[in-house]
């Protein structure tokens, strides 16, 4: 389905919306961090709980987000390794050769940069989903609080005091 996805019901109600109260929501928010799966190895299992963190902060954490996360910190897992590999590697495109002439037939990705890239298109969709980039939080309905300046401070830093 194209066009802009739906605004959160919470974020309706911080606007003043009065279709926060017509929204219903699959989930329910949840104030604390959810446990990682077992099945998350160690480096994975620590992206999670951080994901799950920023996710807290930005008061989008919802029950049903566990598994999304999960997939992220697993992708995000092996997104590393395959980077990882071809920190190795110099020359990650494997060139393949016809057997019977000798001739130059193509040339592919290694195993790892195959990874690497999969994973990167896998990462980018889960980051949208979640919300982890800027453009993603604008979307979400997220701003930033702009610190207003203080007249008074102003004056009272220009004749040497603090406030």
């Amino acid at each position: 389905m194209k066009g802009r996805p739906p605004v959160a019901k919470h974020i309706l109600s911080a606007r003043g919306s009065k279709r926060a109260n017509q929204r219903d929501e699959l989930g329910d928010m949840r104030s604390d961090l959810p446990a990682p799966p077992n099945h998350l190895k160690p480096r994975a299992t620590q992206m999670f709980l951080q994901v799950a963190r920023w996710c807290r902060g930005m008061g989008t954490l919802a029950v049903s987000d566990t598994e999304v996360i999960a997939r992220y910190a697993a992708i995000w897992d092996r997104f590393c390794t395959a980077e990882e590999e071809l920190k190795e590697i110099d020359e990650p495109m494997i060139e393949v050769f016809c057997p019977k002439s000798g001739a130059y037939k193509f040339s592919r990705p290694c195993g790892a940069l195959a990874m690497s890239n999969q994973c990167h298109e896998q990462l980018r969709h889960l980051e949208t989903v979640l919300g982890l980039t800027p453009a993603d939080r604008t979307r979400l309905g997220m701003s930033v609080a702009k610190p207003e300046d203080d007249p008074v401070a102003e004056l009272l830093a220009r004749r040497g005091k603090t406030a």
